[in-house]
């Protein structure tokens, strides 16, 4: 493209774009999270969930939002909690002695409910924007099973990605959902709510939608900012300074060439997906809605929010196939650690390594970080792909 009509792209989007305006204007709406600049902190966001939760604080709400929150997380994992628990037993539950714990032995948020019949430990982990770390899922339930042995103990793991946790006890959580439940309350509990309190968790609804889950109007009217000016912004795009591009980029170039050793199904930024010649030459090209090749079974680079993370997934498509796959996977569930956790019904991870974690971003350039990704590249292609390869090599003989 000319210099010329780079120019005049670019003043056709300052000229013409009202929808900037409508976009500064809710930008510079008051938010109390914003202006705080706590919209990412996660002990933030398990201040307000732990307030919301707790009949007895102060919000107005009773036991409207943990009814709203339980009666979800059971109807949502029925197969995993069997006939534990119910959603009447919540109707008739006297949660006047529920008790809520911050960060009791470093547990984030643990609710208590004590009953005649059935007492119920509740651990919920809150991940925003980093990671577990120092294998903490498995220790808290361990923690979990020694203080409470009598109670029925659930284990809740929120993050605003469906993030796979390390244990396959715990149940995966967006925060999506949690948008709903609070979108719920502010509409059926309007008429209860002082406007202090009204105003304070729409605002906190808000920062969810805007920063953590999207689908806001902010999301809304960007989608329709780029619709229009698609190339203005896309080349006001290639001249941004991005770490997480030079970091996919980087990664495509070292797959590209390994060519004895990968084959490349896809690339965009934020995931990088690949499979081996023997795996690819073994499994059955029958997937549906993921990738245009029809593969079932990628390994996938995701890379967002100072984070890389390597998984191998069986993908959505022949369930028959899927559950063959998850079978095969558990004969050798001591390295695939993640397989024998509950099947997902699209995408299932088996197996995951980590590249970068948050604290290696700290105060990096992109040669700090392309350091670090060819020490743990080179450790998986020469230790995990290879005992990969040969457990399809032995192992899965044919096709079908």
């Amino acid at each position: 493209m000319q210099e010329g009509n780079e120019i005049e792209i670019l003043e056709q989007f300052v000229l013409n774009n009202p929808e900037l305006e409508k976009l500064d204007n809710l930008l510079s709406q008051f938010n109390v999270f914003d202006t705080l600049n706590i919209v990412n902190a996660e002990i933030r966001h398990s201040n307000v969930l732990s307030w919301l939760l707790n009949p007895t604080s102060n919000h107005g709400i009773g036991d409207f939002f943990i009814k709203q929150f339980l009666k979800y997380l059971v109807s949502k994992n029925k197969e995993y909690l069997g006939n534990k628990i119910s959603l009447f037993d919540f109707e008739v539950f006297n949660y006047s002695n529920l008790e809520i714990r911050r960060e009791w032995n470093n547990i984030d948020i643990l609710v208590i409910i004590s009953e005649n019949e059935k007492n119920l430990a509740i651990t919920i982990e809150n991940k925003i924007k980093t990671s577990e770390h120092s294998n903490q899922l498995h220790r808290y339930r361990k923690i979990i099973e020694k203080e409470f042995p009598d109670y029925i103990r659930i284990y809740v793991y929120l993050t605003p990605d469906d993030l796979i946790p390390s244990d396959e006890n715990w149940i995966n959580f967006n925060y999506n959902t949690i948008a709903g439940l609070i979108d719920d309350l502010l509409k059926n509990k309007r008429d209860v709510l002082n406007d202090n309190i009204y105003n304070f968790i729409n605002q906190y609804n808000i920062i969810l939608r805007r920063y953590i889950v999207g689908n806001s109007e902010i999301e809304q009217i960007c989608r329709q900012i780029y619709k229009k000016h698609e190339k203005a912004l896309d080349l006001i795009f290639q001249y941004k300074p991005d770490i997480d591009l030079e970091v996919s980029e980087y990664i495509q170039e070292k797959l590209k060439k390994m060519k004895d050793k990968v084959v490349l199904d896809s690339a965009g930024k934020t995931t990088i997906k690949f499979t081996t010649p023997i795996i690819d030459n073994v499994i059955d090209k029958i997937g549906e809605g993921w990738t245009s090749t029809k593969r079932i079974l990628l390994f996938e680079f995701s890379n967002y929010e100072k984070r890389l993370v390597l998984r191998l997934y069986i993908g959505p498509g022949n369930q028959d196939y899927r559950a063959k796959l998850i079978e095969f996977f558990k004969k050798e569930s001591t390295f695939f650690k993640l397989a024998p956790r509950l099947f997902g019904k699209k995408w299932h991870a088996v197996y995951q390594k980590e590249f970068l974690r948050k604290k290696d971003y700290e105060e990096a350039t992109i040669d700090d970080l392309t350091e670090i990704i060819d020490r743990r590249l080179s450790e998986f292609m020469s230790e995990d792909l290879l005992k990969i390869n040969d457990f399809f090599g032995k192992k899965w003989k044919t096709k079908g």
